[in-house]
């Protein structure tokens, strides 16, 4: 049973505005006066071309719609997603169910050709052509592009002629039904959810009695079960559109959802149509509770959507569309494992996601939507296997996926959307590969990457996300350049990028993902700066990132993202002061930052991410502290800091990161314990640091980082020893130190080391 009756496609660099307002027009053009609806419209106004794997998705809303609303415009037609989701319609539908809306651009019919003429201004994707079988009827919309008041009387007329073919009625009869429930329609504005419930189960009880009565009351059940349908739609997205709402509100009024279609369910418990029904209810309950952070109610409302398909699977067979279904739930549930760390569990979801693609794909080999869907499991192995630090199958996985993907543009290289699968699968390797020390591989991969975003983005200039995949493979390229000790590099690339960044944040300033772009290309080029030890270079910098934290903080106070942006930018911004001296407004930003860290941590205690950035907090505190002679001070955010750097590494022991956190803090101590003439305790810190900074060395002896990791570490070690114990640490300290010098991968601040161990000679005064 479809749960959409339209679903819009549209470019959502130009057309959300046009798009937004005629959902608005069409959902309530015949709106029967007890519901809140008259036709439930799918329209995603988020941005899904950033994040590929939400494909399956967006596939299902297109399976589970009964009509394709298309806004027509050369940017649409340019959009990869527009074309996924018009070539997945015309493979699975009928084009007789696809409308068109011109929003920009020029459509004309050649009769002679028996097709729209194409020219650069025709507006319709590649994957149109030759489809319709005569001139289909299609509505200018190009004077509304830029945004319209849906109560506008011309804008309303013109939905009109969508409305009315999916109601299935004429125009006229619908505009003047519409005309006699303005009054109502307001009054149904101001209903609660619960009111809803009321009218549905009334109306759902009544369509059972007409069913069990006789054949002739079947659409009166129809009718009932659409009710019930269109509440589990409108109370869902209504809830996931509410900012703030309370865990417990959500469960009380999902809990009546829930009773109201297991009710409907029990009269007829072989009836496949209503097992749809509460399969789509679980499904929407799974994306409402995944909205509102409570992952173990998501994670059962998921397994008991899997639970039903299995059960129709066995009743009824496999075919390719039940598999589709049983795949997304899959993917589903391995999401939501791999959100609350079940590394194992996720993947073993996703192996099984990705069996029955490759089911799919062996009896659809001409089918390359199919054979792409593969590539969906694959990405979210490799990511899984990743986290799990795993990185060999890891890369297993994203090779597989690639090789995928080089077949399909082997096999038809006009489709943008298969060249971009490159980029990211590229993208993961190269990713991958820089954290595990192959700087050789990762350069290589993220090449290949940057250069098809340029081809693509060369292409259109007009598409953003075909832009902005370059700013993130140059980012790519920049981060293995500063791993690497390339520093020059890196900030050419950083800076490249940029640019990028900003050219499309000015296209739309209201586009918050843009602006954070922004905010982190900045943070990226501090950071280098800092590499540079050039603290006045790095300010500026890191003063524009703050600012546009701030911005996103006050549009959207209850965003916890952005919220940790700021706390990160306030962390950058006193790590500068201090180094330039400023020791009170590093304190003041220190401690801004710290609150917040510490107030999203609280709501969130199992978020390794936040444990971390309260550590980060706590080091710069403790260095502030050190510096304004606080020693107790000090001592007491150094080792808080400490405590959770071990708790986290205990959860994971690889974890590089949380190794070299440990070993700064120790280095910390160790310094920290000398001034305070607790020599004893700087020696152990310093043979803790060492230690580790050893283990880290061990992964991979061409690793810059580890390797300068240790040099500090040796250093730290001498600094607390005396006699033949200090020179076996500074002989060692600078065999590393002159090697990396000789192999010029020593950064600008670093070109003292040499130095700073020769002056170790000397005992300490």
């Amino acid at each position: 049973m479809p749960v959409y009756d339209a679903f819009i496609s549209y470019s959502h660099a130009k057309d959300k505005p046009v798009a937004a307002a005629l959902q608005s027009v069409i959902q309530k053009l015949g709106k029967p006066w007890y519901r809140r609806r008259g036709l439930r419209v799918f329209r995603d106004d988020t941005s899904l071309s950033a994040t590929p794997q939400l494909w399956p998705s967006i596939e299902q809303a297109l399976s589970q719609s009964r009509y394709l609303l298309l806004l027509a415009s050369p940017d649409s037609a340019a959009s990869p997603w527009v074309s996924k989701e018009v070539e997945y319609w015309l493979e699975h539908k009928s084009v007789d169910t696809l409308f068109i809306g011109v929003t920009d651009g020029t459509l004309g019919w050649d009769e002679k050709a028996g097709d729209f003429a194409r020219t650069p201004e025709t507006p319709l994707p590649q994957v149109l052509k030759g489809r319709f079988r005569a001139e289909p009827k299609w509505v200018d919309l190009c004077a509304y592009r830029e945004g319209a008041d849906p109560r506008n009387a011309r804008l309303i007329e013109l939905g009109a002629d969508f409305a009315a073919a999916i109601h299935g009625m004429p125009k006229e009869d619908l505009l003047s039904q519409e005309v006699r429930q303005q009054r109502r329609a307001l009054i149904l504005a101001m209903s609660a959810a619960g009111l809803l419930l009321l009218l549905a189960v009334g109306a759902v009880t009544a369509g059972i009695i007409a069913r069990r009565e006789a054949d002739r009351a079947e659409k009166n059940f129809a009718a009932a079960k659409d009710t019930v349908d269109g509440l589990i739609f409108n109370i869902t997205q209504g809830l996931r559109n509410i900012e703030g709402m309370r865990v417990e509100t959500i469960d009380k009024i999902l809990g009546q959802v829930r009773s109201t279609v297991n009710r409907l369910a029990e009269t007829d418990p072989g009836n496949l149509a209503l097992m749809r029904s509460k399969d789509v209810m679980l499904d929407e309950f799974a994306e409402t509770y995944i909205a509102a952070g409570n992952l173990d109610a998501a994670l059962k409302s998921a397994e008991e959507s899997l639970a039903i398909l299995r059960g129709e699977a066995a009743a009824q067979g496999m075919d390719d569309q039940l598999g589709r279904d049983i795949s997304v739930d899959l993917i589903r549930i391995g999401d939501i494992k791999a959100a609350q760390g079940e590394a194992a569990a996720a993947i073993a979801a996703y192996e099984e996601s990705l069996a029955l693609h490759r089911k799919i794909a062996e009896g659809n080999k001409d089918d390359g939507g199919a054979q792409y869907d593969l590539t969906t499991s694959l990405d979210r192995i490799g990511d899984a296997r990743r986290q799990a630090g795993e990185p060999a199958e890891a890369l297993k996985a994203y090779e597989e996926s690639l090789a995928v993907r080089r077949a399909l543009v082997a096999r038809d290289a006009t489709k943008a959307e298969w060249q971009r699968g490159l980029v990211v699968s590229l993208g993961k390797i190269c990713d991958l590969k820089g954290f595990a020390g192959d700087g050789k591989g990762a350069i290589a991969a993220c090449n290949e990457s940057l250069a098809t975003a340029r081809r693509l983005a060369e292409s259109d200039r007009g598409n953003t996300q075909w832009q902005r995949d370059v700013a993130v493979s140059l980012e790519r390229i920049g981060r293995i350049k500063l791993r690497e000790g390339d520093v020059a590099s890196a900030l050419a690339a950083y800076q490249e990028g940029l640019v990028v960044r900003r050219r499309l944040a000015a296209i739309d300033p209201g586009n918050a993902g843009w602006q954070r772009d922004v905010l982190t290309g900045l943070a990226a080029i501090g950071d280098v700066k800092l590499k540079q030890a050039d603290l006045n270079g790095a300010l500026p910098y890191f003063e524009e990132s703050l600012a546009i934290a701030r911005k996103l903080v006050e549009a959207d106070k209850t965003n916890s993202r952005w919220q940790r942006d700021l706390s990160i930018a306030l962390d950058k911004i006193a790590y500068v002061k201090f180094g330039l001296g400023d020791m009170a407004a590093a304190l003041a930003a220190n401690d801004e930052g710290a609150a917040i860290a510490r107030r999203l941590a609280e709501t969130d205690p199992d978020n390794v991410l936040l444990q971390r950035d309260i550590s980060v907090g706590l080091t710069k505190l403790g260095d502030v502290k050190s510096a304004t002679h606080d020693f107790p001070g000090a001592l007491a955010a150094y080792q808080e800091s400490l405590a959770i750097t071990r708790r986290l590494l205990e959860t994971d022991p690889n974890n590089v990161l949380w190794q070299r956190d440990a070993i700064a803090i120790l280095n910390k101590l160790a310094n920290l314990n000398v001034l305070r003439g607790d020599k004893a305790a700087a020696l152990a810190a310093a043979d803790q640091s060492v230690a580790i900074a050893r283990r880290l060395a061990a992964i991979d002896a061409t690793n810059v980082e580890g390797q300068a990791a240790l040099a500090v570490s040796l250093y730290w070690l001498a600094y607390a020893s005396d006699g033949e114990a200090r020179e076996t640490a500074l002989d060692e300290a600078l065999k590393i130190v002159e090697r990396l010098d000789a192999e010029g991968k020593l950064t600008p601040d670093q070109k003292n080391w040499k130095d700073l161990l020769l002056a170790l000679r000397s005992p300490p005064q």
